[in-house]
This record gives structure tokens, C-alpha cells and sequence, in this order.
């Protein structure tokens, strides 16, 4: 089983991995010019409650991202997959939680989608909790 703890050490190690890849990027370009876009927006950990097996997700754009067929099934249901939908601020496969639960699904085929565990969704550059959004509660509506 899926411990909300082990979801936790994976966020958390999530957002320290996404700050020092900020850092040394920052650190190997010191005239570029740095701002919040340097990191991902959001963070999060999905985990398959039959395995214990967790993984981490970033914000990211979708539109090179080849999803499992049942993530881009329920993407495609709110719309099209890099565009954004009225009600939602965010793009639709954006979020750290279609690429965190994508892992999942590629690593158990039979993973069904209420076997699926979310983290808190966490901003990496300020380790403050955010709330998952409409895109994410409609395509995860089982688990979130």
C-alpha cells in the first residue's frame, strides 16, 4: 500500500531536485537572467496503492508528451490536449499531476485510475501547498 508518508518524502524530494536544478542552471549561466519561469509550477507525487510505488510529476508543457492511452482519454475529454478550457486557468495536460500519474500508468499497465494516490500539490520555488485545479479534478475525479 501507498502511505501518505511515502507520497510525502516524494514531493518533498520532488521540490529539492527541481530547486537544485534551478540552482546549478543558474550557477552555469550567471549572466542569464532569472526569474519564477525557471522553475516548474507545480510539483507533485503519485502513487499506485497496490505497489507502494511512488513518482513525481512536474508542471510541463503536454504537447511533446505522449501520455498513456487512459491519461490522454480523460485529457481529451476536458478538450484539447495544450489548449486551456473555459473555467480553468491552466492548459489541459499541463499539470504535474497527468505527468506524475502518466508515470504511474506506464510503470503498471493494469493500474486502474482509483488506484491512484495524489500528493498535495507543492509550488517548488516556495514550498507552498496549492490547490489541485478543475482540469485535474475532473480528469482524476476518483482520487482527488
Amino acid at each position: 500500500m501507498c502511505t501518505n508518508e511515502a507520497l510525502k518524502r516524494c514531493v518533498s524530494n520532488a521540490i529539492q531536485k527541481e530547486r537544485k536544478r534551478v540552482h546549478d542552471e543558474r550557477k552555469s549561466h550567471p549572466t542569464k537572467k532569472h526569474d519564477i519561469h525557471d522553475y516548474a509550477s507545480i510539483v507533485v507525487a503519485c502513487g499506485y496503492s497496490r505497489s507502494g510505488k511512488t513518482f513525481s510529476g512536474a508542471s510541463a508543457s503536454p504537447l511533446y508528451h505522449k501520455y498513456a492511452e487512459e491519461i490522454r482519454r480523460r485529457l481529451e475529454k476536458l478538450g484539447k490536449i495544450g489548449a486551456k478550457r473555459p473555467g480553468c486557468e491552466n492548459v489541459i495536460g499541463a499539470c504535474a499531476e497527468p505527468h506524475a500519474a502518466d508515470m504511474v500508468v506506464k510503470n503498471f499497465p493494469g493500474c486502474k485510475m482509483n488506484e491512484l494516490q495524489f500528493s498535495a500539490a507543492y509550488r517548488p520555488r516556495t514550498g507552498q501547498r496549492k490547490k489541485y485545479c478543475i482540469n485535474c479534478k475532473d480528469t482524476f475525479q476518483e482520487v482527488l
